[in-house]
């Protein structure tokens, strides 16, 4: 079917708009020429007008002179007549020894332009003689008149050149242009894709221009479409062959978003049981804690009530230290069932911490463990600061350290420090004497977590999967290095300040 959108009728013709920028550049242009051109002759009037002071000076001031001399009023009015007659000349004032004046105005001076003073000598036997003062003012009336006539002039022939310029340039654009375009807009809209046969000709002689160009271009795309139209039912058959090997492959697809639907659901139903499993850790092992913090309190109210068999230095001693002991055991507690909640926890309130003093107490926590095992423990001097949370940190160092003292070996050294680290963290470590962990196992310590082994499990230490998991909580990452020197390097990060 031929396109039957109506051709809209034309608002501003490309000959009118190209003839009117024509017309306009030409016009600015002659402007900035005709700016130049009355610059130029101003400056030329203001030098001639400058030229009569010299002119004076040289033809009249002498006599002007002898005149004053001889007292002739006659000479001296008719001098004065002459210069005043000079061209651009608009005021003189002659003022004589005896302070009479003779002035000249001429009747359309206005505008001053230029003002120079004479003093007028007389020369007698090589001896000069005052007689006078002459005062000519150029004024540039005339000057500007002449100008303004002058740029006019230039005007007036500029703009009516400009006319005929843009009248002959839009006769000869309609003819070799317009012309030709309103034949290739008919053809374009009268273009029929069932008969696409017929090429498009202009009415002249080719002549290899941009309308030649224009009339290939139009040919060229009619044959395009010719071939793009005989592919078209090539190209539906096509698409009714992929249509139905897409339904097999959708068919294919749904039963693989099936199979993974229910591997989802067997890993989902996996990771809840892993948490049931954490959590039950976390009560388990606080259940356990409860057993000797209710002895110790019972101890506690035992020595209190046989307080008379004591000193009351050794009741105080012993209270306090049974009672300080008891306090720490709650307070593992309640970490451990803070930790319990750790996946549901969304929002941690870390605060930056002096992370030795956290180290220090874990130390003191297991200081009789440390003593029943002969280990020496000690601290490296430079220990920076670093954000976390400090019940969850202290719970990591007893982990680390208790490991440290079962598998450093007979008389374990255990060695705790911190560094810096170049992504801005700071990393802290706890390095043992032990024989370290065979290479197989290394990539496996800090895995999903495993039940401990419980014959072992003479601290009370959280699990490397659980410490893991709180490091990562709280914007660290923790790791194992085997050093050189032997032993195992247990460590973790923190964000610094």
């Amino acid at each position: 079917m031929p396109y039957s959108q109506p051709t809209q009728p034309l608002r501003r013709s490309l000959a009118t708009r190209v003839v009117v920028i024509t017309v306009l550049c030409a016009l600015l242009l002659s402007v900035l020429l005709t700016a130049l051109l009355s610059y130029a002759s101003y400056r030329y009037e203001l030098i001639a007008a400058h030229q009569q002071f010299s002119n004076i000076e040289k033809s009249y001031l002498p006599s002007l002179a002898a005149g004053l001399w001889e007292v002739d009023t006659y000479r001296i009015n008719t001098l004065l007549d002459g210069i005043a007659q000079l061209e651009d000349v608009g005021s003189i004032r002659l003022t004589d020894e005896l302070q009479q004046q003779f002035s000249r105005t001429h009747p359309d001076f206005s505008k001053p332009l230029a003002t120079k003073d004479y003093p007028v000598f007389y020369q007698v036997d090589g001896e000069q003689f005052p007689v006078g003062q002459l005062q000519v003012q150029l004024m540039s009336d005339h000057i500007e008149q002449r100008l303004w006539r002058q740029s006019l002039a230039i005007a007036l022939v500029t703009v009516c050149a400009l006319l005929l310029s843009a009248m002959l340039m839009l006769a000869i654009f309609r003819f070799a242009v317009s012309k030709h375009l309103h034949a290739m807009a008919r053809f374009a809209s009268q273009l029929d894709l069932n008969k696409l046969e017929q090429a498009l000709h202009l009415d002249r002689q080719p002549r290899q221009d941009e309308l030649d160009q224009v009339v290939d271009a139009i040919n060229r795309l009619r044959q395009r479409i010719m071939l793009e139209l005989a592919r078209r039912s090539e190209i539906e058959n096509q698409l009714n062959q992929q249509a139905s090997m897409l339904e097999y492959q959708v068919a294919q697809r749904t039963t693989d978003l099936q199979q993974q639907n229910t591997l989802l659901e067997r890993q989902s139903a996996e990771l809840a049981q892993q948490n049931s499993e954490l959590d039950a850790y976390a009560h388990t092992v606080a259940h356990d804690l409860k057993h000797p913090l209710t002895a110790l309190l019972g101890q506690t109210a035992l020595l209190q009530g046989a307080a008379s068999a004591l000193s009351e230095q050794q009741r105080s001693g012993l209270l306090q230290s049974i009672h300080s002991s008891a306090e720490k055991m709650n307070n593992i507690i309640n970490a451990l069932l803070m930790l319990a909640s750790v996946r549901r926890t969304d929002n941690i309130a870390t605060e930056l911490l002096d992370i030795k003093t956290i180290a220090a107490s874990a130390v003191n926590t297991l200081s009789s463990f440390a003593s029943e095992h002969n280990a020496n423990i000690r601290f490296t001097e430079y220990w920076p600061k670093a954000m976390g949370f400090s019940p969850w940190l202290e719970q990591v160092w007893v982990n680390y350290i208790s490991n440290a003292i079962k598998y450093g070996g007979e008389a374990p050294a255990v060695v705790l420090g911190a560094n810096e680290l170049p992504n801005g963290q700071i990393r802290y470590w706890v390095k043992d004497s032990g024989p370290g962990i065979a290479l197989e196992k290394q990539t496996a310590l800090f895995a999903q977590f495993n039940r401990l082994d419980t014959k072992k499990a003479d601290g009370h230490g959280l699990g490397l999967s659980i410490v893991a998991r709180i490091v990562q909580r709280l914007g660290g990452e923790t790791g194992y290095e085997a050093p050189p020197d032997g032993g195992s390097l247990f460590w973790f990060s923190l964000p610094a300040e």
